[in-house]
């Protein structure tokens, strides 16, 4: 799963690119957790919270992510699977951003925490959309561009 803005599409990488230089140069602290996805990372992390664990680390060792724990398949993490509904990540148009420790580590505080909301003021500037504006599935790490 990548993790450079070069992988976006160019649209993407060029707003990415300005996005995160105003996040620096506002001080707020972030890390971006994903760029591009092949369809396989896509439907692995689908699986994660809807499949068992074992079935879940399967899926992650052919797409050549981390396993995961117990823990981190309490949850649904996307409701796109890769295949039949494609998420903008697989054609480089999306990228993960969430709050950061001091050390530069990804951090994924509670939906209230208002770093998400200064992250998303940044992003959306740059012509992102949010999914923590969405309603049936908030995403609050994801931005996209159409």
């Amino acid at each position: 799963m990548g993790k450079k803005l070069e992988e976006l599409h160019p649209v993407a990488m060029v707003a990415a690119v300005s996005a995160v230089a105003a996040l620096k140069d506002a001080g707020i602290l972030f890390a971006i957790t994903s760029t591009r996805r092949t369809w396989e990372e896509q439907f692995a992390l689908y699986a994660q919270g809807r499949k068992s664990l074992d079935e879940v680390n399967v899926l992650r060792d052919k797409a050549k992510m981390p396993r995961i724990k117990e823990v981190d398949n309490t949850y649904v993490v996307t409701n796109c699977d890769g295949i039949k509904i494609k998420s903008r990540h697989q054609s480089g148009r999306a990228i993960d951003v969430v709050p950061a420790d001091e050390r530069g580590n990804p951090h994924w505080p509670p939906p209230y925490d208002g770093r998400w909301g200064k992250i998303a003021w940044v992003m959306k500037r740059f012509g992102f959309s949010w999914g923590g504006d969405w309603i049936q599935f908030r995403d609050l790490p994801h931005y996209e561009i159409n």
